[in-house]
């Protein structure tokens, strides 16, 4: 093991981890009053309302921070305005989508829940929280890690304290997505106003925004179809589970995952690290030495952790009710794991112009879990769906690796 490395990725990474250490706090005790609160059926209803809306912002929207990298790392800075322009619009798109689809027949897919107050609050919110994905990319680009960190810290501290006065006066669906809604505005306003110094208004015309989506187009095109074939996975898991078993499991198995997601918060921490350095051609990391001295020691000790002690976590956050959860989170610690030694594959990809690889391998990903959840979800319930989305997250990262090793390590 090569500890000075690792001492030197702590000292890169501190703001950052202990940023996201804190999030991870808040997250356990807010699941803990959220799902106290609500029970397994209604946590299910909640959690479906938010997965439709999650697929239609994610598929339009998500990882627009990459591209956007992109745009900043080869046109200069004076992007970052004009893709402020580009995510409120981009927003407002999916804000009426969603409207539309929750007045549609697809709608009983997601637990036929009605549009209320705190629904459509929560839709403007995320027409705010799109600006996060600019002012993500521009604070990366500038090596502002601690300014990134504090506004991840601010949002989440803002939805866990709006949750917590909310549900002490009534734990409700509306209230608990209230509380979403506090992050979306959070997350989009404060972003906007710690990234000010970058924003340039006179580069703001009709021609420059034109000019720049002829330059954005191509990447976003990438970018789109990588997200749309990762998008179902990722999200209609819970409604693939919903249609064969009930609410409650879908709460059930929704907990199971909340709890292993904690680990994509490490990759949190160090993506930026791995971004800023190929943003700028200047490649610091070692991977190799990553992997074998940091992330699999970091899988060893999570391995155990959930092993041992998963029931008992599951308990004290979420009460008995949730137990079942246990089994489903041991699978998806598999998926996720494999998940954890690889994230830095897509960002060489990404940013060796070849995320095509990516999109494939997200196309592997969705055949294995619309297979798989054929096969094993209406036998198995939450531990067969989590069978299918750890065999999809692994046979992506196999091919991922294969495209790395054959595209850029051999030359």
């Amino acid at each position: 093991m090569n500890f000075q490395y690792i001492k030197n990725l702590i000292l890169d990474i501190k703001e950052l981890g202990i940023s996201q250490f804190i999030i991870i706090i808040i997250l356990f005790i807010q699941i803990s009053i959220v799902t106290r609160g609500l029970g397994t059926s209604k946590y299910g209803q909640a959690v479906l309302v938010l997965a439709l809306i999650a697929i239609i912002f994610r598929t339009l929207h998500a990882r627009n921070s990459d591209v956007t990298l992109l745009m900043l790392k080869n046109h200069g800075s004076s992007m970052f305005s004009l893709s402020l322009i580009y995510d409120f619009l981009i927003g407002l798109i999916c804000y009426f989508f969603c409207l539309l689809v929750f007045q549609s027949q697809l709608n009983s897919l997601f637990g036929n829940y009605n549009i209320s107050f705190a629904l459509n609050i929560l839709l403007i919110s995320r027409i705010f929280q799109t600006f996060s994905e600019s002012s993500k990319a521009v604070l990366i680009f500038n090596g502002k890690f601690k300014r990134f960190a504090l506004v991840e810290t601010v949002a989440n501290l803002f939805r866990f304290l709006t949750i917590v006065v909310l549900f002490n006066l009534n734990a409700t669906i509306e209230n608990y997505l209230l509380g979403q809604a506090a992050f979306c505005f959070a997350y989009g306003i404060f972003s906007l106003f710690i990234c000010r110094e970058y924003f340039i208004i006179s580069e703001i015309s009709t021609q420059n925004f034109l000019d720049y989506f002829n330059k954005f187009k191509l990447d976003y095109l990438k970018q789109r179809f990588d997200q749309l074939v990762g998008i179902i996975p990722q999200h209609l898991d819970l409604v693939i589970l919903g249609y064969f078993t009930d609410l409650s499991t879908v709460g059930i198995f929704r907990i199971a995952k909340r709890l292993v997601e904690p680990i994509t918060y490490i990759v949190s921490v160090i993506t930026p690290i791995v971004q800023n350095n190929l943003s700028k051609d200047n490649i610091r990391v070692n991977f190799s030495i990553l992997v074998k001295s940091f992330l699999l020691p970091i899988s060893m000790i999570l391995i155990a952790v959930y092993f041992f002690f998963g029931e008992n976590l599951i308990s004290l956050i979420s009460g008995t009710t949730f137990q079942e959860a246990y089994y489903p989170l041991l699978v998806l610690l598999i998926g996720y794991l494999a998940y954890l030694n690889t994230f830095w594959i897509r960002q060489l990809l990404l940013f060796a112009n070849l995320i095509h690889f990516h999109a494939y391998s997200r196309l592997i990903s969705l055949f294995v879990f619309l297979l798989s959840s054929f096969i094993f979800v209406s036998n198995l319930g939450a531990i067969g769906i989590a069978i299918a989305l750890s065999l999809s997250m692994v046979f992506q990262k196999i091919y991922e690796f294969y495209a790395y090793y054959k595209n850029i390590k051999q030359n």
